[in-house]
């Protein structure tokens, strides 16, 4: 749902607790601790905590490259900056099909019970 941040504590100016209100994936929530969380694709509707920024959409899937412990750097941008970035997000989704080529044939059965597909799937006992 989200990512917490490492580093110094942020200093609430009036108290962390605010009343719920709409948050979007990419919006940066401060709780009580001073860690800011970044929400995520997959976060909740409302929040109850202070936003202090939120990152562009086009950003989203880099943050969730970032191996734990990594470096996150923030830069301000402006709208038109932000629109611009989605448009080359969607623009390089769109190319993305016609890079994919089919198999030369289709595995057979044998071959794929000979894989992996699923590691650490268990039979349940």
């Amino acid at each position: 749902m989200a990512y917490r941040l490492n580093g110094p504590k942020l200093e609430h100016a009036g108290g962390a607790d605010i009343v719920s209100d709409g948050v979007l994936a990419g919006s940066i929530q401060v709780p009580g601790d001073g860690r800011p969380a970044i929400l995520h694709r997959d976060c909740q509707t409302t929040g109850g905590y202070p936003k202090i920024a939120t990152v562009i959409s086009a950003d989203l899937d880099r943050m969730a490259q970032i191996a734990p412990g990594g470096t996150v750097r923030f830069v301000s941008v402006g709208l038109e900056e932000a629109v611009a970035a989605a448009h080359r997000v969607h623009r390089r989704l769109c190319r993305l099909p016609a890079t994919v080529r089919p198999a030369a044939s289709e595995p057979s059965t044998d071959t794929l019970l000979s894989v992996n597909l699923i590691d650490g799937a268990t039979d349940g006992g």
